[in-house]
């Protein structure tokens, strides 16, 4: 974690003033931010102490605010029942915080090292018999976001994905194109190859009704897989080979990025020499009829499969084998899978399983899962051809974006309208999704999340836009250490403690896996800075001190902006 700004003098203080009052060594716990009614940039909580000094925790704050010797750089030190307050002088404030931002620009609030983690980072990970949804965006948004907030912590991230190519709901998809795909191609057709094979995908599921006979047909085509069949193989290989490069655009368009790419085609067998090592340790027990299972009730879950009796593998064994590769070739510290909450069971079993046949890496995995995602229409059916469709909900976020900004007199060059309603639109998705904690369900209201009011991410692009203007209109540079004493109104002081504040959000999102931390506090930033911006003039200031302050806390409160959207995966916009 990036030390914050004031937090290791403050942290000494308290520390020499204890020392002072005992005699010893104290520890000291973390500074806390105060209410925004309290007028104070940190505040310690006494609790902790009172169990090692046998006071009440507002006696305990007491005395250390009356013991303790106050620095210049702090106007004052308070007692506020359990809690100490510490106000810093305004004009040290600004002073430290802005040049800080404007020396580190888009670094502010990362780490200044690399910590020597490697974390693999596992997300979308998609069958190849239909295109990507609105799931796989949420999935999508969140893994990336998540990668980003690590590596802004020094980490090193490998973004990984398993594509699930194989399996019955893969030969189904095939099945419909022999016997209804007339030869279609995606250039033929001008349809993207996953739409196409994803169409296929649809057709067998209403043939199905009339037709049972297709369901022994995808059967046998399984078979005629695992056994290497030449023709089966090389339609295969023609309809997932469509589906990548559809992939490959809505994963360009996202901005999602993958180091790993793994295929469970090569991977599905993975796992069967761990098993047989597991039965061999005693961890692992085969039933009468061969299969083999593992007893996870002590852990409170139940009795697993991990081998059919027939010794074919199931999901569980090859994501088994998967671990103790990755953990075995990559050198990884950690492992984080980014999959939905209807897999928290299997992630229990892998976790436990893992755990009981020895790898001690096993408790560095962790499976964040995130909720479902909802459209007024209701929740997403693929197999019956109702599926909220990424690309589409892409474009008509940016057809949307281009209305909204028409509506709201949004001036933009008209060389860059497409371009400024693309970042709009996907912002607004990506956004509306981080807003909230990754564990809850969220209904997407597509035009609330494109509006330039509330807690959107067109308002927090709009408010970079803006600060943007301003500086170009001011026709000047604006660099660290300008002189910042004249800035001490409630506006002014309100947005610098957000920024002071940002580092640690920033550093808090990350350890907790949660974008959303990150996404409030751009959206604070931006709400106080227009705020401010109208209530106190700028570039007509009342003096030239004040024009060139103002302009360096706008320049820096649009570095921050500039952060954490990137962070988040949007685009800022200059010019709206």
């Amino acid at each position: 974690m990036p030390p914050s700004l004031f937090d290791p003098e403050i942290r000494q203080l308290i520390s020499d003033t204890l020392e002072s009052m005992t005699g010893t060594t104290v520890p000291v716990e973390n500074l806390v931010t105060p209410p925004e009614t309290i007028d104070a940039e940190f505040a310690y909580p006494c609790f902790t102490l009172a169990r090692i000094l046998r006071k009440s925790p507002a006696a305990i704050a007491g005395e250390i605010a009356g013991r303790m010797h106050i620095p210049d750089w702090l106007a004052q030190v308070s007692a506020d029942g359990p809690y100490l307050n510490f106000c810093i002088h305004p004009e040290v404030l600004f002073q430290k915080v802005v040049t800080e931002i404007l020396t580190r620009d888009e670094q502010y609030g990362c780490a200044e090292t690399r910590s020597g983690q490697r974390i693999l980072v596992e997300y979308s990970s998609p069958n190849t018999n239909k295109p990507l949804h609105l799931g796989h965006i949420r999935n999508n948004v969140l893994g990336m976001a998540i990668i980003r907030l690590l590596q802004t912590m020094g980490h090193e991230v490998i973004p990984a994905s398993i594509m699930n190519d194989r399996g019955i709901h893969i030969c189904k998809a095939m099945v419909a194109y022999q016997r209804f795909g007339r030869g279609d191609t995606p250039d033929s057709t001008g349809m993207k190859g996953d739409h196409l094979v994803g169409k296929m995908y649809v057709r067998f599921e209403q043939a199905l009704q009339e037709q049972p006979e297709l369901m022994d047909e995808a059967r046998d085509m399984l078979r005629a897989w695992e056994q290497g069949d030449t023709e089966t193989r090389e339609l295969w290989n023609m309809l997932n080979r469509w589906v990548y490069d559809g992939f490959k655009e809505t994963y360009d368009r996202l901005g999602s990025q993958f180091e790993l790419v793994q295929y469970e085609s090569d991977t599905y067998l993975l796992g069967k020499d761990v098993v047989r090592d597991g039965m061999k340790k005693g961890v692992l027990q085969a039933k009468p009829d061969g299969s083999i299972w593992i007893d996870l009730t002590k852990e409170g879950l139940d009795e697993k499969a991990i081998l059919r009796k027939d010794g074919t593998s199931l999901y569980i064994t090859q994501d088994l084998g998967v671990a103790v590769e990755r953990f075995d070739t990559l050198n990884l510290n950690r492992a984080i899978y980014v999959v939905g909450s209807e897999q928290i069971y299997h992630f229990q079993v892998l976790f436990s399983l893992l755990e009981k046949l020895g790898f001690e890496w096993a408790g560095r995995c962790r499976h964040l899962s995130y909720g479902m995602v909802y459209l007024p229409e209701g929740k997403m059916k693929s197999r019956e051809g109702k599926v909220v469709d990424a690309d589409d909900l892409m474009d008509r976020m940016k057809s949307m974006s281009l209305d909204v900004m028409k509506d709201s007199h949004v001036t933009v060059p008209e060389d860059r309208r497409e371009e400024t309603a693309e970042a709009i639109g996907l912002g607004a998705i990506k956004y509306y999704i981080l807003k909230f904690n990754p564990q809850k369900d969220i209904h997407f209201d597509p035009e609330r999340s494109v509006s330039f009011d509330g807690a959107t991410g067109a308002y927090i692009q709009y408010c970079h836009a803006r600060i943007s203007s301003v500086i170009r209109k001011a026709g000047r540079s604006v660099e660290p250490g300008m002189d910042m004493q004249c800035l001490d109104s409630r506006e002014e002081i309100a947005l610098i403690r957000l920024l002071l504040r940002y580092p640690d959000v920033l550093s808090g999102a990350a350890e907790e896996l949660n974008p959303a931390k990150l996404a409030t506090i751009l959206w604070e930033i931006a709400r106080a800075y227009n705020i401010f911006y109208t209530r106190h003039r700028i570039l007509d200031a009342e003096s030239e001190m004040h024009v060139t302050a103002r302009l360096a806390l706008s320049a820096a409160t649009a570095v921050v902006l500039r952060s954490g959207l990137r962070i988040l995966g949007i685009e800022p916009v200059e010019e709206m």
